[in-house]
């Protein structure tokens, strides 16, 4: 999939750099289209929106998400209206209707006139006015400003005013539902130009909404890794690339095994001992110790059990996708604050609120990694650290092989590689210490290998897995195919276990400095 970015009113194609620096690598095609008396254009005059969309039709490249931040975002929806290039859509800080009518939320009319006038009498002043709107409700307002003035170009053209016209006249109130392709709407709940009950209305058409807590007009200035992250997991929904596994799945297949968990999963608490011991220091909270944490994937309870003795005074939060291992854990091991049954991708956490998050042998059945590492970075506090074990590929590969000799069907779980997590660490600028550790277990036989396997719940739950019970002859075929790699311990089965240690990486103070000298 391609992509095609259109800027808003008073800004540019720089506006896109911070964020094209955090999707690097992820569409095969990037283009910035100025739009007329802007960036390289400044001297075009505005045309008719009719011709307008035109232009930028031809400029569009095939099969592309189209993004559009704000008068951008609102000539996007107009684009991906008729235009056959767009597969998919994105939008930022772009209002339904940016001038309020007919009851829908927008810039009173009054004042929208007030500003167009000014524009025409004192464009340079009203930029420095408007360069304020953008930046208000922002919490990095101050690093905003910075860049927003710095880009003022030396001389306003009046096509200027002309764009303005467009902003006020565009009503995408009708398009935005009938929209035939699939379309994420951001917005910031703070935007002083767009009023969050704007996204209200546009979600109440059914739309996907996506509104960023302490953002203003422009989140992807203050927070361009979080808005990759968002961006990045949309496209891959809609390149096309099903989960590998159904989450309902997974969590009724852990909820089956929440009572025989314990018993199997040697390897587990194994793995999760050896995390806990990779903790780096200086925790946040008084006394270098994290005052609350975040059991994610807490399974039966045995990592909160841990944690509760290193940390017997912190909030321990146990989170699990299954209900059931969240009940086994209350009535065995009773060490947590509160328990919580979420998707790891979808955290009904605060922003900011966790000092240590831990997750042991539980993210291996996430797939859309930019979005979880989003949700993990934006619960962190700051200074606040996570650690991370989970499995990648190589792991159970002599069950793979073996069940190769049988049959072409799916029989082990897939697993991302780990060039996947550290990449997906990265764009949501968290700091990843990576290693990695190849454990293998030996069995006495395949029937006691698979045994284990379902009772920890890790069977195989793939969309393209084999159905239906194991025949005699396939299970003599399995086990003549895997008693060829036995050695004197046993029949092994290979883990290979993938540690990461997190951190933020630097502040959002930093990153717009380090946008504002582009």
């Amino acid at each position: 999939m391609n992509m095609a970015l259109i800027h808003g009113w008073g800004g540019d194609s720089r506006c896109w750099q911070p964020l094209l620096q955090e999707l690097r690598g992820f569409f095969a095609e990037t283009v910035t289209l100025d739009l007329p008396g802007f960036g390289v254009r400044a001297q075009e005059p505005w045309p008719a929106t009719e011709k307008l969309l035109e232009q930028l039709d031809a400029q569009l490249p095939e099969n592309c998400l189209l993004l559009g931040w704000s008068l951008g975002g609102m000539l996007a929806v107009q684009l991906a209206a008729r235009s056959r290039k767009v597969r998919a859509l994105v939008t930022i800080a772009a209002n339904g209707s940016f001038v309020a009518r007919d009851g829908w939320p927008g810039m009173p009319a009054e004042v929208f006139a007030e500003f167009r006038n000014a524009q025409r009498e004192q464009p340079e002043k009203n930029w420095q006015r408007f360069c304020g709107l953008e930046a208000r409700g922002d919490s990095e307002m101050r690093g905003l400003l910075k860049i927003l003035k710095v880009w003022q170009p030396p001389s306003i053209p009046g096509s200027w005013c002309n764009a303005l016209e467009s902003l006020g006249s565009l009503d995408n109130r009708t398009v935005l539902p009938a929209l035939k392709i699939p379309a994420l709407h951001i917005f910031g709940e703070g935007d002083a130009l767009v009023p969050l009950a704007a996204a209200t209305e546009v979600e109440k058409m059914g739309c996907e909404v996506k509104a960023i807590s302490a953002a203003g007009h422009c989140p992807h200035l203050s927070r361009p890794a979080e808005i990759a992250a968002l961006v990045t997991g949309f496209a891959g929904r809609e390149r096309g690339q099903p989960a590998p596994m159904d989450k309902t799945s997974v969590a009724r297949a852990f909820g089956r095994a929440a009572e025989s968990y314990d018993a199997a999963a040697h390897l587990q608490r194994a793995v999760c001992r050896e995390l806990l011991e990779r903790e780096p220091l200086n925790q946040a909270g008084d006394n270098g110790s994290p005052k609350r944490i975040l059991d994610l994937g807490s399974g039966t309870g045995y990592g909160s059990e841990l944690l509760r003795k290193r940390y017997p005074d912190a909030e321990i939060i146990a989170l699990d996708l299954a209900a059931e291992m969240l009940s086994y854990a209350r009535a065995h091991r009773p060490v947590s604050n509160g328990y919580v049954a979420a998707d790891a991708e979808q955290l009904p956490l605060a922003d900011g609120c966790i000092d240590l998050v831990f997750s042991s042998f539980a993210l291996q059945w996430c797939y859309r990694l930019p979005q979880l590492f989003a949700e993990i970075r934006r619960v962190m506090a700051p200074g606040a650290n996570a650690l991370i074990s989970t499995l990648v590929p190589g792991t159970l590969r002599e069950l793979e092989s073996s069940w190769a000799a049988v049959d072409d069907n799916v029989h082990v779980n897939r697993f991302l590689p780990a060039e996947e997590w550290q990449r997906a660490c990265e764009h949501n600028r968290l700091d990843c210490a990576v290693t990695t550790e190849q454990r293998v277990l030996h069995f006495d036989s395949i029937k006691t290998l698979m045994r284990e396997l379902k009772s920890i719940g890790a069977h195989n739950v793939n969309r393209d897995a084999g159905k239906g019970l194991l025949s005699r002859e396939k299970l003599r075929k399995l086990t003549e195919a895997y008693e060829q790699q036995r050695s004197e311990a046993g029949l092994p089965a290979t883990y290979q276990v993938l540690y990461l240690t997190l951190a933020q990486r630097q502040s959002q103070t930093a990153t717009l400095q380090a946008a504002a000298s582009l």
